[in-house]
């Protein structure tokens, strides 16, 4: 950035509305979070930057919603998720909840995503700001007093007694000059970005020859003459049987620069339509797609992390660890997606024992920062704790989604859908609770907490475990990133 400056005339900033709970970012833990505070009585406003809510799994047309289940017919996550998914279910844009726990993920349509959001939120009662950029806070006191809006009406300013940060992104908890972290600990670098895309057209009985799909895409990824990881997708982003959803491109990048975020948006673009004219050629099935619609975000796997009152980590993540405080259930593995960008095999995430051909400083110089172990016991999850969602420094204000107190390895396994909303539930839930402890979110009793959770059909355990929670030893020796309980 550079050093020149421009000095901005002061000025006072019309306060647009008010609301008991404010929440920034509609994606599925910002939606959650709104909804949850609402039917616990708050009056909720969310805030959203585009048109229309459901963030990566709208904007960004990701899909399947991942981390729902800890091995199939084992459900970890319920609670809104669910009733997310029985909704679109309905619809016709989702697999039932039913079929759904006996697969990797849940797969659904974006546009039912986007119409069962606006209904669930309408009848919810919260007060929707669509078209709202996020661009400052007032703070009063330790306390956060109001969120700064850009919109076509100019800067507006929504005040709020208890704030949920959202946004992915950190954007509450940095522009209130809260600590925040990113990326991995040698040297800042976050998960690389990419996009998914919808094809459509494919030739009926295609699966039937994934194994010359699969052998051409490698020898064209081993060759340097395709730049994307994987095999050709799958169809977690759509519920035709013609199209497919493939989620291959790659982006090193941080995605809160601008200029590095711009690149990451026109390489994952010009790297689509690299593959659609791949697989149009070279891949049986694939003479006959065609380019659907490319999504109208960059997929980011990775910024800021607040710094909250517990730091959780990869060997929380490893161990199945169970919180005094646990406020939500995960079970996905430690799904580092290369921080530079390398799609060549036999590289997909950052481990260990990768075996990057291409240069890699961390793998030389610090492989110990590297996760040798990504998943948690079979069949088990990890807690997340309540204390992963309280930031330090600030008295009313939580996070949910990816922007939570983690590491980089435990990241790995929380950015994904289905625990993001369950925290999104968690954070609304207990904004609401806050609302009747003096906006304090630490003076929300964690054991309450949870007994309004499973009375909402959450997945947590109503009885505190001993203190530091049970610890199963981990299959091998790992290593954590930033460090444990702080």
């Amino acid at each position: 950035m550079g050093a020149e400056r421009i000095r901005e005339s002061a000025r006072g900033v019309p306060v647009h509305a008010e609301a008991d709970v404010v929440v920034a970012g509609a994606g599925p833990a910002g939606l959650a979070a709104a909804v949850a505070a609402a039917r616990g009585g708050a009056r909720t406003l969310l805030i959203e930057r585009y048109g229309f809510m459901g963030g990566m799994a709208t904007a960004g047309l990701i899909g399947p919603i991942l981390g729902h289940t800890a091995g199939q017919g084992n459900p970890v996550v319920e609670g809104l998720c669910r009733e997310w998914t029985e909704r679109m279910a309905a619809l016709g844009g989702a697999v039932p909840w039913e079929q759904a726990i006996g697969e990797w993920g849940i797969r659904f349509d974006p546009e039912a995503f986007k119409y069962v959001s606006d209904r669930i939120v309408e009848e919810a009662g919260v007060r929707l700001l669509l078209h709202s950029l996020v661009c400052g806070t007032a703070v009063a006191d330790g306390a956060l007093d109001a969120v700064l809006l850009e919109t076509k009406q100019g800067r507006l300013a929504v005040r709020g007694t208890v704030f949920v940060d959202a946004t992915g992104d950190a954007d509450l908890a940095f522009r209130s000059g809260l600590e925040t972290t990113k990326g991995r600990a040698f040297d800042g670098r976050t998960m690389a970005m990419g996009s998914m895309f919808r094809l459509r057209g494919l030739a009926p009985g295609w699966g039937g020859q994934m194994d010359v799909i699969s052998e051409r895409i490698h020898e064209a990824r081993a060759s340097g003459g395709l730049a994307v990881y994987g095999g050709p997708g799958g169809n977690g982003a759509t519920m035709c049987d013609d199209e497919l959803t493939p989620n291959v491109t790659r982006a090193a990048g941080d995605a809160t620069d601008v200029d590095q975020l711009t690149a990451a948006e026109l390489k994952v673009r010009r790297d689509t339509w690299d593959v659609v004219r791949f697989y149009r050629e070279h891949l049986p099935g694939f003479q006959n797609v065609r380019l659907e619609c490319t999504p109208t975000h960059v997929g980011v796997r990775e910024t800021r992390q607040a710094l909250g009152d517990y730091v959780m980590t990869g060997d929380d993540v490893r161990a199945g660890r169970k919180q005094p405080d646990g406020i939500a259930r995960m079970s996905y593995w430690i799904d580092i997606h290369c921080c530079l960008g390398y799609t060549k095999p036999p590289a997909h995430v950052c481990r260990r024992d990768c075996g990057a051909a291409q240069p890699c400083r961390i793998l030389a110089d610090a492989p110990e920062e590297l996760p040798a172990d990504l998943y948690p016991p079979e069949g088990d999850w990890a807690d997340i704790p309540y204390r992963s969602l309280t930031v330090r420094g600030a008295r009313n204000l939580l996070v949910a989604g990816r922007c939570i107190s983690a590491d980089h390895h435990a990241m790995g396994a929380l950015r994904v859908m289905a625990p993001c909303m369950a925290m999104g539930q968690a954070a609304g839930t207990a904004a609401a609770m806050a609302l009747q402890a003096g906006a304090d979110v630490r003076a929300v009793d964690a054991d309450s907490l949870r007994e309004a959770l499973a009375a909402a059909g959450a997945l947590v355990c109503r009885c505190r475990p001993a203190r530091g929670g049970r610890a199963p030893a981990p299959r091998r020796p790992v290593a954590t990133g930033l460090g444990g309980a702080v």
